[in-house]
């Protein structure tokens, strides 16, 4: 992977290193596919991959800023202070000079626009990420834009004609910060859903956590978190399920598991254990009895 992002272009993605399979799906075949274009200084690219990490942002001057669109799996970034968790339906913009680690999941599609900081309206760039739904009007006006230039070859373009689009990428980025700050699109809400995920993670070997629960510890009202999780496109609980069956997912590739699947199920809080086995094929695209067979034939 090092020097398929190496020799792909170095200028892309200096800000990109320490690049590594997550232990836990080392042992699978790696797939990668990114395709996209350059003009001038910035480049839109459609990138599908299984599970990567890395750290995006050297902490200098020279790093961009970055934008993701999520279409389907899930983009991961984190610092010593945020946790940010970008899900189909919403795009995120960063700036890499600040470090960050970053999680690719499993089967994650996305879109992504790399841009030189230099290139940006300093009042622009956007001092902490800037999280926003594709659904609104900016974000649809500058996703088009890009798939447009993306079916024209913009290498046929002439050099003065490049950089008038070049500019006009750049002048749409900036006014869907803009819009972003001004309006608070996607905001509280995605504070709130970040905040109770993070209660989520820390607290699902526990029975009782529900709704009720997470947002009694936020002092939201149980109507705010589930219109927050609403705008995610995900309920809380169906959150819940996904992060403890991906925890029995652990259990599995780390030999602790019960030996019997209605344990394992039980240990995760699911009292049907074809439930279970339904909610683990929908995310891991196998049962977990055919998951165990595949990674001990592997080893």
């Amino acid at each position: 992977m090092q020097d398929m992002v190496k020799n792909w272009n170095s200028r892309i993605f200096t800000h990109v290193t320490d690049l590594a399979l997550p232990s836990q799906y080392a042992w699978r075949e790696f797939r990668f596919d990114a395709h996209g274009y350059r003009l001038q200084n910035i480049v839109y690219a459609r990138h599908r991959s299984d599970a990567v990490t890395g750290i995006s942002g050297r902490g200098d001057d020279g790093d961009p800023i970055v934008v993701h669109i999520v279409l389907s799996g899930w983009v991961k970034f984190e610092d010593a202070h945020n946790s940010i968790t970008v899900e189909p339906g919403y795009m995120c913009v960063r700036d890499t000079r600040r470090k960050w680690r970053f999680w690719y999941g499993p089967g994650a599609d996305c879109r992504w626009l790399v841009i030189p900081r230099t290139r940006m309206i300093s009042s622009r760039t956007p001092k902490d990420p800037v999280m926003v739904a594709t659904s609104t009007p900016e974000a649809r006006l500058l996703i088009s834009y890009l798939e447009m230039l993306n079916h024209h070859a913009p290498s046929s373009l002439s050099p003065s004609g490049e950089a008038a689009m070049e500019e006009a990428t750049i002048s749409l980025l900036c006014g869907l910060i803009s819009a972003n700050a001004a309006h608070g699109i996607g905001g509280r809400a995605h504070v709130l859903v970040a905040a109770a995920k993070k209660i989520v993670d820390e607290n699902l070997e526990k029975a009782d956590l529900d709704p009720a629960v997470i947002a009694n510890i936020l002092d939201v009202s149980v109507r705010t978190l589930h219109r927050s999780f609403a705008a995610a496109d995900e309920s809380v609980m169906s959150y819940v399920r996904r992060r403890r069956i991906e925890e029995a997912q652990m259990d599995i590739i780390n030999g602790s598991a019960p030996a019997n699947i209605s344990d394992l199920a039980a240990k995760w809080h699911f009292s049907d254990s074809s439930h279970f086995i339904r909610q683990f094929k929908q995310i891991y695209g196998t049962t977990p009895a055919a998951y165990l067979r595949t990674l001990r034939v592997s080893r």
